[in-house]
């Protein structure tokens, strides 16, 4: 039996896509472009950040979203025999499969894109295409001062008219990735000045592609720049493509806070997280006052105290940092029940705040303990349930609050989630008021002027 459970609401997942393509509709809208060919590319690397990226990838699928994207060969083997069409990018420098690799098929079946970084990689995916009879799309990664991936603008303008020379490559995209769109509003506007000034170097280029392009009947090129954090920030990031991925699990805007307000307020607020990590109290302990708890007797009990352990700890994934700090939600249901998403009508944000305590003494390996001394006796009674994180934003236990308080991101804090752990996936309306709910388990500037666009996009 599994010590906790992880939900993920589906339909939460839903309704981000559909608030941040609502996002980029207003920031065409203010660019004076068409929005026809936006497009949207779910990132879904690491396992989908922890939550499982094949559940993920047939969900966003559903919803046509028009690309997914991963980090290394193995993930995006992993997206091999899901029965979607989406294309899948990869976003690690590779340089070659064979014909038995998984990858071979997603590539055969025109789902396999690359990011390139460099020419020697682009060399050795020409080869790889002619050895294999076939034509490789790929995406032309520029730097501009995040310095993990990709090359220099200069020599990216020479890959670029590498690949439209190319037989075997196809010129399908140029990217770049902004380092701190959250935090960094003048930095990022530097970034996206050096990228639309390398656009506008290559744009002959473009412009010659395009034509070629547009008589095979081939795709645009797509531009993309911005993650979840530029796509809320500011329309000038838009591209011709967005690369969101916490934005999907209802994250990120979190990461303005104390900074200017960014220009899609109300599409920010509009997120719901779509992630709850839920546990049990396996055990009960009254203490007299001046009694320790837990390793390195960092808390001693003020007064008599009752005690609650629950059997979440850092092996999966619950930060040691949040010892003293971080707070639980007991619900007032029980463990053993039908896995839903909590009786929707039982949710915080439906009425019922449930009760929160903080988390006393050390984190250890797998357990925490609760002071659950002003908790009513019956919501903490061995076999109740607790709420590790919630999908509540005010609550001392949502996401963000909690990887703050541990000095760290939410992003770190969902892939520390343990695989281990069992995942439930969950479809619910909460707005629709009908409480129907369908569960799954899973064992595992100026505006016109600085819209960035190429010509055919």
């Amino acid at each position: 039996m599994h010590t906790s459970r992880v939900e993920i609401d589906l339909a939460a997942v839903d309704r981000n896509l559909s608030a941040l393509r609502a996002c980029a509709r207003q920031g065409a809208r203010l660019a004076g472009v068409s929005a026809v060919n936006l497009r949207f590319c779910g990132v879904i690397k690491q396992d989908g950040y922890g939550m499982g990226a094949v559940r993920l990838a047939k969900r966003l699928a559903a919803s046509d979203i028009d690309m997914l994207a991963v980090y290394c060969p193995a993930e995006a083997r992993a997206l091999a025999d899901v029965p979607i069409k989406t294309p899948v990018l990869l976003l690690m420098p590779t340089f070659s499969f064979d014909r038995n690799d998984q990858l071979y098929r997603l590539a055969a079946r025109d789902r396999l894109h690359f990011s390139l970084h460099s020419m020697q990689q682009a060399e050795a995916l020409g080869e790889l295409a002619g050895r294999l009879g076939m034509q490789l799309p790929v995406h032309v990664q520029v730097d501009v001062g995040m310095t993990r991936g990709g090359v220099l603008p200069e020599e990216a303008a020479r890959l670029v008219e590498h690949v439209i020379t190319s037989s075997r490559l196809r010129l399908a995209g140029v990217m770049t990735h902004l380092s701190s769109p959250g935090c960094d509003a003048i930095f990022t506007r530097e970034q996206a000045h050096l990228f639309r000034a390398w656009i506008e170097q290559i744009r002959p280029a473009l412009n010659q592609h395009a034509r070629l392009a547009s008589e095979r009947g081939d795709a645009p090129v797509v531009v993309h720049l911005a993650n979840t954090c530029a796509t809320l920030r500011w329309h000038g990031l838009h591209g011709t493509m967005l690369r969101v991925g916490q934005g999907l699990l209802g994250y990120g805007p979190e990461a303005f806070a104390g900074e200017d307000v960014p220009e899609f307020t109300s599409a920010a607020a509009s997120l719901q997280p779509a992630v709850r990590w839920l546990s049990r109290v396996v055990h009960t302990h009254e203490i007299p006052a001046g009694w320790p708890v837990g390793y390195d007797r960092t808390f001693v009990a003020p007064r008599p105290t009752r005690i609650a352990v629950v059997p979440v700890g850092y092996a999966d994934g619950y930060p040691r940092a949040l010892g003293n700090r971080g707070y639980v939600r007991l619900t007032g249901l029980g463990w053993e029940r039908p896995r839903t998403i909590a009786g929707l009508d039982e949710r915080p944000e439906r009425g019922v705040p449930g009760v929160f305590a903080p988390v006393v003494g050390r984190v250890s390996m797998d357990q925490i303990t609760v002071d659950v001394t002003d908790v009513p006796a019956h919501l903490a009674l061995p076999g109740c349930e607790v709420e590790i994180i919630g999908t509540d934003k005010e609550a001392p236990n949502h996401l963000p609050l909690l990887a703050a308080l541990a000095e760290t991101i939410t992003h770190e804090m969902l892939c520390r989630i343990s695989p281990q752990l069992e995942r439930v996936y969950v479809a619910s309306e909460v707005d629709s008021g009908e409480g129907e709910v369908e569960v799954e388990e899973d064992a595992s500037g100026r505006a016109g002027a600085e819209r960035l666009n190429v010509a055919g996009a």
